[in-house]
């Protein structure tokens, strides 16, 4: 774990450096167009995943996933496919000038932004597909270079005035996704043939297991994009109510206080994943001792991440040429009290995932999405940036509350279902 805490460090402190780089060099407008991107990047990686990430990645971490690399080197093939599809349709929608409605946004911006979302969800799930399959130093280091190495090239690249424009940097960004994408397909094969796949590879396909697959994460997939709307929201909502520059601002705020659920996911949640999974499938596994350790060591780790920032946060406003007084604290706490409750959302997020609650999830996170979009918005008409933060805070409360719900009074009734499954498959 020191070493993915390390890397998460090191790429956040990287990140964190952009963020100021790009609002020192490009200006807070340039930030803006960044938040605005990583957002639309984000949720549009989780879409990008057409329902299967969570159910493959599911079956990834079982003992035997031979079928399921199978499985996944054809979902990778569909997502290119995808991806394909998807620019053709936007290129003939360019060139007829369909986006002549949208001055502030450049075709530079807008195919940049594109390229970060194909490039960020191919790198997020062929990253995830290798902690999936319990490779937890191959995936942190590739999860540095998707996160952490490209913001320091351009860092390098803006300091050095090599790099002048927004979509330059998005360049660099897409760019690292690539070479991550290409390494962690390269770590899938050598786990396929580790666990017999190119034997099994002449065996005739289990009829239908892409589909199941489907079936499977559908309910997931719905629940991540609403959980992914509710990570991002509030933001789409500001950006029509205050100026960029304010925008700007509140996104640094944001990114700041991000940290500590990145450094929780990245140390604790992408371990707890496949974890959970096999202690579900192993004969001696204990589910909830695994889902106990997980969430104690969230906690504590975003706790120390959010008392550091608050400690360094003069220092941190003065170096992105932000104002530190009041109202900017204020705005950075509650920020951070709503990522340190996202975190330990997550644990329990691959808890559901594990015990395949996910009808469950999909349709409590739907409605808490429903009644949270007039809460934000009369929250952020009324008090602005700060209540932009206070809508997020006011998302995770709902959403950590109604997981914590879901898994306590699915858990027992599961976990009996399982080791009944496992007892009955033994004999």
């Amino acid at each position: 774990m020191l070493a993915r805490f390390t890397f998460r460090v090191a790429s956040l402190s990287l990140k964190f450096a952009l963020t100021i780089i790009v609002a020192r060099t490009l200006g807070f407008a340039a930030v803006a167009v960044y938040g605005l991107a990583v957002a639309a990047s984000v949720v549009s990686s989780k879409l990008l995943g057409l329902g299967f990430s969570t159910e493959i990645n599911r079956r990834l971490s079982a003992e035997s996933p031979s079928q399921a690399i199978q499985d996944a080197r054809r979902l990778l093939v569909l997502y290119c496919a995808v991806y394909v599809a998807i620019a053709i349709v936007l290129i003939v929608v360019c060139i007829a000038g369909g986006f002549d409605a949208f001055p502030p946004i450049t075709r530079g911006v807008f195919f940049g932004v594109m390229l970060v979302a194909f490039s960020e969800h191919a790198g997020l799930e062929t990253t995830s597909y290798v902690f999936s399959l319990h490779q937890p130093r191959a995936g942190a280091v590739l999860l540095f270079i998707r996160t952490g190495a490209w913001a320091g090239v351009a860092i390098l690249s803006l300091l050095a005035g090599l790099v002048h424009s927004i979509e330059a940097v998005f360049a660099l960004w897409w760019g690292a996704n690539i070479i991550a994408t290409v390494a962690a397909y390269r770590c899938i094969q050598c786990r396929g043939h580790q666990s017999g796949f190119e034997q099994r590879a002449q065996a005739p396909r289990v009829p239908g297991s892409t589909r199941s697959v489907w079936m499977d994460g559908l309910p997931f997939f719905i629940a991540t994009t609403a959980l992914s709307g509710l990570q991002y929201g509030e933001r789409f909502l500001a950006s029509d109510v205050i100026s960029t520059d304010t925008l700007g601002r509140y996104v640094f705020a944001w990114s700041v206080a991000n940290s500590v659920q990145t450094i929780a996911y990245a140390t604790i949640v992408v371990t707890a994943a496949p974890r959970l999974v096999r202690s579900l499938s192993a004969i001696n596994g204990d589910f909830p001792a695994t889902l106990h350790r997980a969430v104690r060591s969230s906690v504590a780790i975003t706790s120390l991440a959010a008392v550091f920032i608050l400690i360094t946060h003069k220092l941190i406003f003065y170096t992105a040429h932000e104002p530190g007084g009041g109202r900017e604290l204020t705005m950075l706490f509650i920020l951070l009290v709503s990522f340190v409750l996202r975190s330990i959302t997550d644990v329990y997020w691959v808890g559901a995932v594990a015990l395949r609650l996910g009808k469950q999830v999909a349709v409590a996170t739907v409605c808490v999405a429903a009644l949270a979009v007039p809460v934000e918005w009369m929250l952020i008409t009324r008090l602005e940036a700060i209540g932009a933060a206070l809508s997020h805070l006011t998302a995770s409360v709902a959403i950590m509350a109604i997981l914590v719900f879901i898994i306590r009074h699915n858990r027992v009734a599961s976990v009996a279902a399982l080791l009944e499954r496992k007892t009955s498959h033994a004999s």
